[in-house]
């Protein structure tokens, strides 16, 4: 007996640890998978992270905007504003302590420059105002400026270079509808504006809105969103008259943001009620579209506003260039000019393909473009001019691509000089410092291009345009700069 004992006490004993979870080693190990797609989308534009595992009871996140314990499986969108390469990572755990991990990569790319802020609220006298218009698109660093009219009494716009801007200080002169423009400038070369309208009240408005904008995201030209709301609230202990309620479009998306039927505010509305109005947005063309809702009333902030924006893509692919033309102005017989450079988007949802890119003679060009581009996403085009002459040079940029109206046509100009042009003394740059601004080289709220004092050291007297262009480079005040002939 003690011969077939020993075997059977064995055996039990290896089954009651098996059952015990006591050989790890038969315990599958964790996988785990995480995608995102599309994997370059353009600043603003949404791709999805979709991810699974196996064999795992826990999962955690690390990333941008995306952290901390997930699902074992799902997908989550992910809209960033900043172009530049996102690592998301989840690592994913059994039960024993084993554990797998997976990471992926999106890369954001600058879109076409626009300016998505529609409105801006109203102020209120002694009291901090603080407000932030958000631009999308163009190529980084920035320039931001006041482009018409004036800013009401003790607000500034804060110098930045990036793609938002703020405007701040505390209000100390009540003004009714005070206009003005606000102005963003890339280091392309490409601009965009938007007017706004604000008033500076005596004590805050008893019409409250919510939410101060909205955004309906990206949709296919033609084709009508889900509805978005805007709520009213009357702060006020009597009955407030509702005058109108009307979308205010620029003349290029007239109808594309309209109310339901579901709109609930009427002619009035009582005393701490709330009613609500309701919108969709049908884009007529691809690209960044903005509106604003208008609503006049009886309150002193009359009329309050509500910015709307949207992005309307294509079914198929699309080719939306920044630009149909480049000039490069005077540049000294066989030398190269600087680069100018242009973007590209696929504001379709599928992806752009990209046979070829050409440019006649005497100009260059390099892209990250070809051979395809996906949806939402933008690339870069970079031109350079090279005379073999003196005179006028006219060419072409002709892209080869599947998207409507292919081929895709830039016109490119220059001038060819046999000798180098002077300057009497003025260069242009963009106020953007690399080091402290002195106030006399870059004063503040000056233009985004203007005549600014050469650097320190350039020769007195008239120069060439490439010692000026050296000198502004050298100074270290400029990061972007171009000269020219006065």
């Amino acid at each position: 007996m003690s011969r077939l004992g020993i075997p059977i006490i064995g055996m039990i004993a290896t089954l009651f640890l098996s059952a015990c979870g006591g050989d790890s080693s038969d315990t599958p190990a964790p996988t785990v998978t995480l995608n995102v797609s599309p994997a370059s989308v353009a600043a603003y534009q949404t791709a999805t992270l979709t991810w699974s595992s196996t064999n795992a009871s826990t999962c955690t996140a690390t990333g941008n905007e995306w952290a901390g314990p997930q699902p074992l499986s799902g997908s989550l969108p992910q809209s960033v504003s900043t172009p530049g390469t996102y690592i998301y990572t989840l690592k994913c755990s059994s039960s024993s302590g084993a554990a797998a991990s997976a990471s992926t990569t999106l890369t954001i790319t600058p879109g076409p420059l626009a300016i998505l802020t529609g409105a801006l609220g109203n102020g209120v006298i002694g009291t901090p105002f603080i407000q932030t218009i958000q631009a999308t698109g163009g190529v980084a660093p920035f320039a931001w400026k006041v482009g018409g009219g004036t800013l009401p009494h003790g607000l500034s716009l804060v110098p930045s270079t990036a793609n938002t801007v703020t405007i701040s200080g505390t209000p100390d002169t009540a003004s009714q509808g005070t206009a003005f423009t606000v102005q963003i400038s890339d280091s392309a070369h490409h601009t965009a504006t938007q007017p706004y309208t604000v008033s500076i009240l005596l004590q805050a408005d008893s019409l409250v809105l919510s939410a101060a904008s909205l955004n309906f995201g990206n949709q296919i030209v033609g084709s009508a969103s889900g509805a978005l709301t805007e709520t009213l609230t009357n702060g006020a202990s009597a009955d407030m008259v509702i005058n109108s309620i009307a979308i205010t479009p620029t003349a290029a998306n007239a109808g594309e943001f309209k109310q339901t039927a579901t709109t609930t505010c009427g002619a009035s509305l009582a005393p701490g009620a709330s009613c609500e109005v309701s919108l969709t947005f049908t884009p007529g063309q691809t690209g960044p579209r903005t509106a604003v809702l208008t609503i006049t009333d009886d309150t002193a902030g009359s009329p309050q506003q509500a910015g709307l924006s949207g992005v309307g893509l294509s079914s198929g692919p699309n080719a939306t260039l920044a630009s149909m033309s480049l000039v490069f102005g005077t540049q000294l017989v066989g030398t190269t000019s600087a680069v100018q450079l242009l973007g590209l988007t696929n504001n379709g949802a599928v992806a752009l393909s990209i046979g070829n890119i050409a440019v006649s003679s005497g100009f260059a060009e390099t892209n990250n473009c070809v051979p395809s581009l996906a949806p939402g996403a933008t690339c870069i085009i970079g031109v350079t001019f090279t005379p073999s002459g003196s005179g006028v040079v006219s060419g072409m940029l002709s892209m080869s691509d599947d998207a409507p109206g292919s081929p895709q046509t830039v016109s490119l100009s220059g001038t060819g000089s046999a000798k180098t042009p002077l300057l009497t003394g003025a260069c242009y740059g963009l106020c953007r410092s690399v080091k402290p601004v002195k106030s006399s080289e870059c004063p503040a709220g000056a233009p985004s291009e203007a005549p600014v004092a050469l650097g320190a050291g350039c020769p007195a007297g008239p120069v060439t345009v490439d010692q000026a262009r050296l000198c502004v480079s050298d100074s270290g005040y400029f990061r972007y700069g171009r000269c020219e002939a006065q």
